[in-house]
């Protein structure tokens, strides 16, 4: 893993074999961070993802071996419980060219993970919604406008 930190902007490079929201966190927690958004493309494999069953409040979740291309990932890094909590959605491919994608659990870099990430000066808690059944964001009207 390599990054480098260039205003308000993380560019960082996983390696072959690396875990993808693994490694962000680590690079917010080592920097000591606040909220962050990310984007980015690659290669990957060993990836887990999830569709959110809002009726049964619980993830459907389907692990994939073989590589895949990343055709974009989205996400955001923020805090749960006063722990960095990295909050990710993918789009992938395979050989077939056949495309889907949803919520990431993490995935491996297969050859290439090159991310950029937003970086904002400001904290941004999670709460559970008993409604939802998931940790959403606690942020509140900005009462000055």
């Amino acid at each position: 893993m390599n990054y480098k930190i260039i205003d308000s902007t993380i560019i960082l490079s996983l390696d072959k074999n690396d875990f993808i929201n693994e490694s962000i966190k680590r690079v917010f927690k080592q920097e000591k961070l606040a909220f962050g958004w990310v984007s980015g493309i690659g290669a990957i494999y060993n990836i887990e993802i999830g569709y959110y069953d809002i009726e049964r409040k619980e993830y459907v979740k389907k692990k994939i071996k073989e590589e895949h291309e990343l055709l974009s990932i989205a996400g955001n890094i923020t805090f749960l419980n006063s722990e960095y909590f990295v909050h990710t959605h993918v789009s992938i491919s395979d050989k077939k060219f056949n495309a889907f994608g949803g919520h990431l659990f993490d995935a491996q870099i297969a050859a290439a993970g090159e991310f950029k990430i937003s970086l904002f000066d400001c904290n941004i808690d999670r709460k559970l919604s008993s409604d939802i059944g998931l940790n959403l964001w606690c942020i509140k009207n900005n009462e000055d406008n």
